[in-house]
């Protein structure tokens, strides 16, 4: 996804020097709408950190300053008009499972939207056990024995290869990427980084055809 947006392209002066801009967490939730002016675009394009410009207390402000709620931007986007702007972001937090919330009331979206369970949402529980796990938790205990986290994979691997049907896949599937993501937390490898691979794979293939 892509920073470059000409600021001198975005049309400030319709609504008196500020636009529109939507929040969308990376999987499609939108979290919130907020304002940008000049100055705040720039700071979120310069710092790759969500900054908005406040109507009520008339100034620029990062999110997450105090909360620890941030927005990390992976990309933004301009509407054909150029007269309001798209903020893909990565909420971040202190919630238990690592994440964070968009809105001051507490919840995950500004439009009373849950975050759904999904490969990320395992993905950041994962995370934060790696962070601060408790003592009995079977992740602490795959964390401190690499030999056992490499060799449940191989055998997560080889149940997946010998299922039977449809239903033992699924199961065997589901075990398979938790001792994958428990692999890919250790690292320090997050799901954003294996997209981007994907990503640049399918456009390398796309160049040799051309």
């Amino acid at each position: 996804m892509s920073y470059d947006v000409n600021i001198e392209e975005i049309d400030f002066e319709k609504m008196n020097g500020l636009v529109p801009t939507i929040i969308q967490e990376t999987k499609g939730t939108v979290l919130s709408l907020i304002y940008s002016n000049k100055e705040s675009l720039e700071k979120s394009i310069q710092t790759k950190k969500v900054w908005s410009y406040s109507r009520s207390r008339k100034g620029v402000f990062r999110k997450g300053a105090t909360s620890g709620n941030e927005q990390e931007i992976i990309g933004i986007k301009k509407d054909c008009d150029n007269d309001t702007l798209l903020f893909i972001v990565i909420q971040k937090g202190k919630l238990p499972d690592g994440t964070g919330v968009a809105c001051e009331t507490g919840q995950y979206s500004c439009f009373g939207i849950e975050r759904k369970f999904d490969l990320n949402a395992l993905y950041d529980k994962i995370v934060s056990r790696v962070k601060s796990a408790p003592e009995n938790s079977y992740t602490k205990k795959l964390l401190l024995d690499e030999a056992l986290l490499k060799r449940k994979l191989i055998e997560e691997a080889a149940e997946v290869i010998t299922a039977k049907d449809k239903e033992n896949l699924i199961w065997e599937c589901s075990d398979l990427i938790y001792f994958l993501f428990v692999i890919m937390a250790k690292e320090n490898v997050t799901i954003l980084d294996i997209e981007k691979e994907n990503e640049r794979r399918d456009n390398s293939k796309k160049e040799v055809k051309e």
